[in-house]
């Protein structure tokens, strides 16, 4: 497997902003250095993680869809929304984040 791209520490990001410290690996694997989890992405979920790490802002993910994969606007949220709600179980994004985006 390749390296891993190297993330900002845990003393980088407010712990409000995130949950886990995620490591990226190539095929749409990530790593919860946290938790020792690996978890596997859809692409989708992939780029919108991917864009969360740096730095973009969860209540930008519906425009970021949509303008990646050349959705409506009502699709996106839907998708979005369901992608947070999997992206909270495992502690991979904050509860107040995801909220923030509806």
């Amino acid at each position: 497997m390749a390296e891993p791209k190297r993330n900002k520490s845990d003393a980088a990001a407010p712990a409000s902003r995130r949950l886990a410290v995620l490591r990226f690996y190539r095929g749409g694997f990530v790593l919860d250095t946290a938790s020792g989890m690996f978890y596997r992405l859809t692409p989708a979920a992939d780029y919108l993680l991917r864009s969360y790490d740096a730095g973009m802002e969860v209540r930008q993910f519906a425009q970021l869809i949509q303008e990646r994969y050349g959705l409506d606007h009502a699709s996106a949220v839907r998708d979005v929304e369901l992608l947070l709600n999997q992206f909270v179980g495992p502690g991979l994004l904050d509860t107040r984040e995801a909220e923030s985006a509806t």
